[in-house]
């Protein structure tokens, strides 16, 4: 079976795998089966790859050697002068021929080497087994090609072989290599060679390397593996020529002709084979539209004729080489030039003398003959030499067997086109990496189990990805950045942030950056982004939790500048001065209010004003908000505005770091974690929150009549209700407003409200998830067991239930505290026996896009100088750590076991 029967076969056979699926559907990447892909979605697969110089470079100097070693062989085909410039040129070696041989070297042992000897020269007539012998001899670049392929190949089949659902890596291979197919013939270029003579011996090369591949598929035994079809489909020979335009007159005869020009209505063949349709339905009408044209069947046949002829001529050229034909050749011309140079049988068979010379030495040759194969060749020969005609040039083939064959060979090309579009889609799903995509380059990319990567090393095509390096993720966030911008506008506020913010923050960090990009030593911190009023930290979590503690004492010491400077004269007094003049207006307003207020009650329009009072009552809430906007703002351009920030620490998966080139504005660098992502939601400050805890805590204060009270935790998590109306609803009740039914507004919602009452009532309560406020330091559950397993070694954790109520006095008459059992745990220092640090349980945060069962667990880290850690460890963690010492520490219900887990 030859090439083109094997691509119609092939064809077939895919269609039988997964019957009702096209042909492009059946060529795709299954995202299903590979070990690792990108992409958002099996749609948007993409298969990472990287295919090394040194592999392309083999394929390179491989086509050059073999173009040079056919340039020997056809020497007499070119021009003197393009044959002498090749000569000078670098690898050419007028002496590296061997031989011309048409069967396998009697050396060669394997069935599959011995296969490729033998269809070299049907698949081009300018190949011949002694040119592949030389080309793929120990030491040729042609033998360093075929080594990389099988080198390729082979443990890529290994590879595949291993996973529970087999994985086409060979395939992937194969589909990354058909970059450089196409392209291959380009390093032949600036070679002095062109015309008919060049295009033919482009189209040698072409099969040389298709041989190459063919030899490797089959000796790495890839095509009996489960995804054989698939490697089968990407053994073509279309992208080696550089498409399938490249074909006409390159000699190539892969499909049974060698196709002098393109055949009408290829494109709409190969359309419906992607469509479904048969090889043999093309083949049909292949042969029903040339049959229109006189001149098309003409030329077919010619075709047909001058490929069987030149077959017979290969076969004779086999058997005498074996000694069972008779020496058989022209009047100065060999029977192999006949064969193999471009255009000699041509015009042999156009030249009367030629041809009376090929009919007379072919009789002599067949009756010598005692060996009948290679009498009935003979004899073939001598009937197509004397029934050629030039006006009908296949007389000695019929007309009907001829045009049957070249709709064959046209349905096979259609076949093999429609393949490589099919593959054009499947290679489309890679992705080739040039090693700028992040930070490390190919090698990091490669060692991560992230990149399929082809290389002349002994390394595997994909890494065994290891479980992602776990780093901490710090996110600060300033608090109230635009209304501050606002304030003071854009100039100010950068010189602020660059002296208060960015400045101070990056000092301290610097401290603890002991880490390469991407920490490649594994220690310290980096930093992702400067986010206009936020800033971002991947690394080393114990150095985050200090580098948040050098944030807080940065941030606290220009708040104590700030009292400090405010005391000074001029800045009280200028702060008086704006008291001062708001204090007028605002004592205007307010006397305008209690007008409105005083006429709403009455029932008639405001004096003042002579406007409705609900109105004028609305337009003064407005100016009063307005103006106490522009009082803020003038006391801050005189006394400055204290520093606030949201700082978050959560745990998990080292971020990737994208980085890509634009023309335009550089290089750019992006970090992508869903731990940064989540770091940031950690620093949220959700005002509704904050009113509902302190609320809580005003009920808490008048209960025990201490309204001095304060909480010491500056981090809180909670639900407020918010109840969300049906949209129509919602239209009933702006509608019934609108014509001044209040009653009905009323009514309308009533529904409403009875439907949120009795959902909630179903619900089951849980008062400590939700909505964060974040005005201090936290860390997630994940972050705080992280660090306890860094720091084991030199710190004691002891993670207690302790009720309100059991505090020491000194506590309890300094604090109040919105829940009535604190979860702490208290970092002790071996040594000193000191308290290093303290962590308080606030809540489960339920972030919007990370809603989990049960939420986040969230502690905050409370400051060492927090009187509430002072006076904790006064009273309290030396009981701690004799309960410790004697193995008596209390049972903290199914808490202490979650959250020591693993550490």
């Amino acid at each position: 079976m030859g090439y083109g029967e094997e691509r119609l076969d092939l064809v077939s056979g895919l269609r039988r795998q997964a019957p009702g699926r096209s042909l492009s559907d059946l060529l795709r990447l299954d995202g299903r089966s590979l070990r690792f892909h990108v992409g958002t979605s099996l749609a948007d697969l993409r298969v990472p790859v990287h295919v090394e110089a040194g592999v392309e470079q083999t394929v390179r100097t491989a086509v050059r050697d073999l173009f040079f070693l056919l340039s020997l062989r056809h020497r007499a085909a070119l021009r003197p002068n393009e044959y002498d410039r090749l000569m000078l040129l670098d690898g050419f070696d007028a002496k590296a021929a061997r031989q011309v041989s048409f069967n396998a070297p009697s050396t060669v042992r394997s069935e599959n080497v011995r296969r490729a000897f033998l269809e070299a020269p049907e698949l081009h007539p300018a190949l011949d087994a002694g040119l592949i012998a030389s080309w793929l001899t120990t030491g040729r670049p042609g033998r360093a090609l075929a080594g990389v392929l099988n080198a390729l190949l082979r443990p890529a089949q290994g590879e595949g072989g291993m996973q529970e659902r087999p994985e086409p890596t060979p395939y992937v291979v194969l589909l990354a290599l058909r970059a450089l197919s196409r392209t291959a013939l380009d390093t032949l270029k600036d070679l002095p060679i062109s015309g008919p003579a060049g295009r033919t011996l482009h189209g040698a090369v072409a099969a040389g390397l298709l041989v190459a591949l063919r030899l490797a598929t089959r000796e790495a035994g890839v095509l009996a593996t489960a995804s054989g079809l698939l490697c089968e489909a990407a053994t073509s020979a279309l992208p080696w020529l550089g498409g399938h335009k490249m074909l006409w007159a390159s000699g190539l005869a892969a499909y049974g002709v060698a196709f002098a020009e393109g055949p009408a209505r290829l494109d709409a063949y190969a359309q419906r084979i992607l469509q479904g349709g048969t090889g043999e339905a093309v083949a049909r009408d292949a042969a029903f539209d040339i049959s229109a044209s006189k001149e098309t069947v003409r030329k077919a046949v010619r075709q047909v004729a001058l490929t069987q002829l030149r077959a017979d001529l290969l076969g004779i050229l086999r058997l005498m080489e074996i000694g069972r034909a008779p020496p058989f050749s022209l009047d100065g011309l060999t029977l192999s030039q006949l064969v193999q140079s471009p255009g000699a049988l041509e015009r042999v068979l156009g030249a009367p003398a030629a041809r009376k010379d090929l009919l007379s030495r072919a009789r002599v040759a067949a009756k010598g003959s005692t060996y009948e194969p290679a009498r009935l060749a003979l004899e073939s020969v001598a009937i197509a030499a004397k029934d050629w005609k030039d006006d009908d040039s296949g007389a000695f083939v019929a007309q009907e067997a001829a045009v049957k064959a070249w709709a064959n060979a046209v349905a096979a090309l259609a076949a093999d086109v429609a393949l490589e579009r099919a593959l054009d889609q499947a290679e489309q799903q890679l992705v080739h990496r040039g090693g700028g995509e992040s930070d490390g380059g190919i090698q990091r990319q490669h060692e991560s189990g992230k990149l399929y990567l082809l290389t002349l090393d002994e390394k595997p095509i994909l890494m065994n990805r290891a479980r992602a390096p776990q780093l901490g993720h710090l996110f600060c966030d300033m608090k109230d950045f635009t209304k501050r911008t606002a304030f003071l506008k854009e100039t100010v506020v950068a010189d602020f942030l660059s002296r208060e913010f960015y400045g101070p923050i990056l000092t301290a960090a610097a401290r603890h950056a002991q880490g390469a990009a991407h920490l490649a030593d594994k220690g310290g911190i980096y930093l992702n982004n400067l986010l206009g009023d936020a800033v971002s930290f991947s690394g080393d979590v114990v150095a985050l939790l200090e580098l948040a503690d050098d944030i807080r004492r940065a941030l606290g010491s220009y708040a104590r500048r700030l009292d400090s400077e405010g005391t000074r004269e001029g800045v009280a007094g200028a702060i008086a001065g704006v008291e001062e003049k708001f204090r007028d207006r605002r004592e205007q307003l307010q006397a305008s209010v209690r007008s409105a207020q005083e006429a709403l009650r009455r029932g008639t329009l405001d004096p003042a004003s002579g406007e409705e009072p609900a109105t004028r009552l609305r337009a003064l809430d407005v100016e009063l908000h307005r103006l106490e906007d522009e009082r803020s703002q003038q006391i801050a351009l005189a006394s400055g505005e204290k520093l606030e920030a949201g700082i978050f620490i959560s745990f998990g998966s080292a971020p990737e770091v994208a980085t890509f080139e634009d023309h335009i504005f550089g290089q750019i660098k992006v970090s992508i974690a869903e731990k940064i992502n989540e770091s940031a939601r950690g620093t949220a400050r959700n005002g509704s929150v904050r009113a509902r805890m302190e609320a809580v805590l005003d009920a808490e204060r008048a209960r025990l009549r201490r309204p001095q009270l304060t909480c010491p935790l500056l981090v809180s998590i909670s639900q407020p209700l918010s109840m969300p109306l049906p949209a129509d609803v919602e239209l009933a009740m702006r509608r019934s407003l609108a014509e001044g039914d209040v009653e009905g507004a009323e009514t309308v919602v009533g529904a409403a409200v009875r439907d949120f009452v009795a959902r909630l009532a179903s619900e089951e309560a849980s008062d400590d998830r939700g909505d964060i406020y974040n005005g201090g330091v936290a860390v997630s559950e994940e972050a705080l067991r992280a660090y306890m397993a860094a720091r084991g070694q030199d710190l004691v954790f002891l993670p207690r239930e302790v009720e309100v109520g059991l505090l020491h006095p000194d506590i309890r008459e300094r604090f109040v505290f919105p829940v009535s059992t604190l979860r702490v745990v208290a970092a002790v220092a071996s040594a000193s026996q000191g308290l290093v640090e303290l962590f308080v349980f606030v809540g489960r945060a339920l972030f919007k896009g990370f809603e989990r069962q049960g939420g986040l667990g969230v502690y905050e880290m409370v400051a060492r100088e927090n009187p509430f850690f002072l006076l904790l460890a006064q009273h309290h963690v030396a009981d701690w750590l004799e309960e410790h010492a004697a193995g008596s520490e209390p049972d903290s219900g199914d808490w202490t076991p979650a959250l020591l887990e693993g550490t």
